[in-house]
């Protein structure tokens, strides 16, 4: 498994995959759908890339045309049922046969957008095949029409019957206009429903109703009584029959439809997922542009190199509340890389953004970065904390270690692993220990591990490298003594990453933290002098 439900969304993947728009349901379906490329897919990687440039391209010369197919793709339904129903050799409804006419005359509208952007001289892939043979048989008329109709081209014996009811038809109306004629004579009006309403109180009226037999009772009201025009019995019997032989014929009709369409099945079904994957596509090219993404230079090395990049979650969030969010750089070359830092200095965010850069890569997705190179695994596994454990009884030190055994044991496999404070459920001293013991131990693996501590003492082993966030080391605070507050000591913490030797001490903002949020300065004092000077205080 190249991710689990949880490290999905603790990569904050959702977030990425609910801002790429598709339009149709086989899109969502593709996207619901959508598989990592893993280390031996290379190649497929690099052809899906292609086609993502070429549709960014795409957007900036042919942006009306793709404005056009988002707005056909709107109007496309998801007929995976009635696709199965042609395939049992069941017959269809009206409104099946109407549904996919309708599906057939707007892949031909997709097909006739893509001429004009020019899809297939680009060299992109899930052109649509041609549905004229659809077409043909769901409107022999060839009106071109949005609607279906059982047409009497279909059947001799069908246009005999439908005649024949407009004959006996018009006979029923031609006795009516007789009647008609004869009640207006005693000023009675039949309403467009058929109705004739004669006021209780009018007796000569109701008298003549009684009596005359070409009108029947209907139903009364307190003030009227209703009345309609009785139908000849013989011409209603032969309409009746008439119509049952209509609908079998219809039947008959329906049935040699749904077989006919029966042999173009594997176009209809295979243009339905060429839409999906097509509209997956394009969403994913609009996102791309929309974020600012570029694409990843790939490899199978281990190397992972971050320019200027973007945790798009976050940055949304401050972007929102008019902040600033702070690029990164990072370059991982090293089995295992520390990232160092004081608590709030966005050690956490930054391992998150590398995870979710290299996972967006894996899915096929451009990364919000200004350049990226990116190795691909063959799974990623991230630990930042497991409420479920606790749920089950363990603790969160319990919880994380027994996840990390779980993935030490995919020796056989490539993996990236991200761990947010290694060991920081249990005492310090041995979970000290326990980290220096693993980070040993995963710099000799098959495996590339980036990891954030506080803990000191770690980074002087081989093939770790060490960054440390900036956080409020080059921040003079004194000329802030009267500030006090979060949201100021958010705009002076630096979240950028910084390489460092080996032996460098992780930076203690911790008491600058404290006495800039006002904690009192007899307690700074006695933390200073339990420290003994250390942070150059």
């Amino acid at each position: 498994m190249f991710l689990s439900e949880k490290q999905y969304n603790d990569l904050d993947l959702e977030f990425i995959f609910e801002r790429i728009k598709v339009e149709t349901p086989y899109g969502e379906l593709e996207k619901r759908g959508a598989l990592p490329f893993k280390r031996g897919d290379l190649d497929l990687l690099e052809h899906e890339f292609d086609d993502l440039e070429k549709v960014i391209q795409l957007l900036e010369d042919k942006r009306y045309e793709l404005l056009e197919l988002k707005s056909i793709f709107k109007n496309i339904k998801q007929l995976g049922s009635t696709y199965e129903r042609i395939e049992a050799g069941e017959t269809l409804s009206i409104t099946e046969l109407f549904e996919i006419k309708i599906m057939a005359m707007l892949m031909k509208q997709i097909r006739a957008v893509l001429d004009r952007t020019g899809w297939e001289k680009r060299g992109l892939r899930d052109a649509l095949e041609s549905v004229d043979e659809v077409i043909q048989i769901l409107d022999p008329e060839k009106t071109g029409i949005q609607s279906f109709y059982i047409y009497n081209k279909y059947s001799e014996t069908l246009k005999t019957i439908r005649k024949t009811i407009e004959i006996q038809k018009s006979k029923l109306q031609e006795q009516n206009e007789v009647v008609k004629q004869e009640l207006e004579s005693k000023t009675l009006r039949v309403k467009n429903n058929g109705d004739i309403q004669i006021q209780k109180s009018a007796s000569e009226l109701l008298k003549f109703a009684t009596s005359y037999e070409k009108i029947e009772y209907q139903s009364e009201m307190p003030t009227t009584v209703i009345y309609r025009i009785k139908q000849d019995a013989e011409i209603t019997e032969i309409l009746e029959s008439l119509v049952v032989r209509e609908e079998e014929e219809e039947y008959l009709i329906r049935t040699e439809l749904s077989l006919a369409l029966k042999a173009t099945l594997e176009c209809l079904v295979e243009n339905s997922n060429r839409i999906g994957r097509m509209d997956y596509l394009i969403a994913r090219a609009i996102f791309s542009k929309a974020f600012d993404c570029t694409r990843p230079k790939l490899s199978t090395e281990g190397k992972i190199a971050i320019k200027a990049g973007r945790h798009l979650k976050v940055a949304n969030r401050l972007t929102l509340e008019k902040k600033n969010y702070t690029a990164i750089d990072v370059e991982i070359t090293e089995k295992v890389t520390l990232i160092t830092g004081a608590n709030m200095g966005g050690k956490t965010v930054s391992m998150k953004m590398i995870g979710l850069i290299v996972a967006m890569a894996h899915y096929g997705i451009l990364v919000p970065c200004k350049s990226a190179e990116i190795s691909l695994f063959d799974f990623i596994f991230i630990s930042v904390g497991d409420s479920q454990s606790i749920d089950m009884g363990l603790s969160t030190f319990g919880g994380e270690i027994h996840k990390i055994g779980e993935v030490l044991r995919r020796q056989d496999q490539y993996g990236f692993i991200l761990i947010d404070e290694l060991a920081r459920g249990t005492n310090p001293l041995e979970g000290y220990a326990i980290s220096r013991a693993l980070i040993e131990h995963l710099s000799g693996s098959r495996f590339v591990t980036v990891i954030t501590t506080h803990y000191d003492g770690l980074t002087n082993i081989e093939h770790v490298d060490h960054y440390q966030v900036r956080g409020l080391s080059e921040v003079d605070f004194s000329h802030l003594e009267g500030e006090k507050g979060m949201m100021l000591l958010h705009e002076l913490m630096d979240y950028r990453l910084v390489r460092v030797s080996q032996l460098k001490e992780i930076p203690k903002d911790a008491i600058r933290i404290s006495k800039f949020m006002g904690l009192d300065d007899t307690i700074i004092s006695k933390a200073k002098v339990i420290l003994g000077g250390s942070n150059g205080e």
